[in-house]
């Protein structure tokens, strides 16, 4: 009778054990879980970047004119100097008729400067000499005639004439002694400022003619590859529009366009990385954020808010290439990591579903940072803790 027992108890509890080892392992079946690690992370902003000239010129058009010569394509290289094109003028018949003009007004200039000769000063001087006795001899006669006219001696005419007389002999002895100083002392300050006046007239036209022939052509201002060109030899351009565009290859940098909220967190000098394959192949930092955010329109047609980013490239890249490129904002080593899907919101708090005992437990967690796959665990669990991520 007692052995009938004891095999009852076991048909008993065999059945039990093996429910309950069903009960068990189902509900471990119902979630997939993940353990709680130390570990290393990172915030970042990753977008794409592109290389481009941190140096470049872009030539325009003015006002519609005729290309006379062409000496460059699309990606060729150039040095500074080299001439791209020039546009039809005749300048160079202007600046050299302006030339002429400054040789003939020189010519003058200087004849009229030169020195006088001895004979030439005594010739000058020895008129004078005759023209002021003449006028001595033409004012005593004067006199006389006067005296006689007061007394009805002579008449109106003969006075008019000897006063006439001593006019015309004064005129000449002025201009005898004016010409005579022109050849001890050479042509008069105003005259000599009108001949200089006349040729920095000249001179003045001359230096815009010049201009206007420099920007008769274009030059290339430093080393570089021609980016663009829309003209070719005969063509006439348009005003305002595009005719050259020249690039330093060789000043290059990368920029990508973050969203305005991101680029709060970035401050100049964080680590610029160009990754590829989820690998670091270069590592620069940020150089410089623009001030301004400017409206743009996704692929998908939202207009976004985003900032420009730039950092210097110390290497060549192809003009135009695009850069995977991540900016680190935070950076931690040895630290708590969560699966970033045991993490849910609750009344503004942050919870994970903790396995205890094979049963879930809600426990409340102080996060840190985060990237694409974990969360930094500040508090509320421990290394190795098992959490449901689904």
């Amino acid at each position: 009778m007692k052995k009938k027992k004891y095999i009852m108890a076991a048909v008993i509890i065999i059945p039990v054990f093996i429910i309950a080892s069903l009960l068990i392992g189902g509900q471990q079946d119902q979630f997939k879980t993940s353990k709680v690690k130390l570990g290393n992370i990172k915030k970042t902003v990753e977008e794409t970047g592109t290389v481009f000239s941190k140096r470049v010129n872009t030539f325009y058009s003015d006002i519609s004119r005729r290309v006379q010569t062409l000496n460059v394509s699309v990606g060729d290289e150039v040095s500074k100097g080299d001439l791209i094109l020039i546009y039809e003028n005749n300048f160079d018949l202007e600046i050299e008729r302006a030339n002429k003009q400054i040789e003939a007004i020189t010519a003058s200039y200087n004849e009229s400067i030169k020195g006088a000769n001895f004979q030439e000063i005594s010739n000058l001087k020895l008129n004078i000499n005759t023209i002021e006795t003449n006028l001595t001899f033409a004012k005593n006669n004067l006199e006389k005639i006067k005296t006689l006219y007061e007394n009805n001696a002579v008449s109106q005419v003969e006075y008019d004439e000897a006063e006439n007389a001593v006019t015309v002999l004064e005129n000449q002895l002025e201009e005898a002694n004016n010409n005579y100083s022109l050849l001890m002392q050479g042509v008069s300050s105003n005259v000599k400022r009108q001949y200089e006046a006349q040729i920095e007239e000249i001179m003045i036209q001359i230096q815009i003619l010049e201009k206007n022939r420099e920007q008769s052509s274009i030059k290339a201002e430093f080393d570089g590859v021609i980016t663009e060109l829309n003209v070719h030899e005969g063509s006439m351009t348009q005003p305002g529009v595009l005719v050259v565009e020249i690039q330093d290859s060789s000043n290059l940098g990368i920029y990508l366009e973050v969203l305005a909220e991101d680029a709060r967190e970035i401050l100049k000098g964080m680590a610029f990385n160009i990754v590829e394959n989820n690998n670091i192949v270069k590592s620069l930092s940020v150089d410089r954020i623009h001030p301004k955010a400017r409206s743009k329109v996704s692929d998908l047609g939202v207009e976004q808010k985003r900032v420009r980013i730039e950092a210097d490239l110390d290497e060549s890249y192809k003009l135009g290439t695009e850069v995977d490129v991540e900016i680190v904002l935070e950076e931690k080593e040895d630290v708590l990591l969560v699966d970033k899907d045991a993490i849910y919101e609750k009344d503004e708090k942050k919870y994970v579903d903790l396995v205890i005992a094979n049963d879930p437990v809600e426990r409340e967690v102080t996060i840190g940072i985060e990237d694409g796959n974990y969360v930094e665990v500040l508090a509320g669990l421990s290394e190795n803790d098992l959490v449901i991520i689904e």
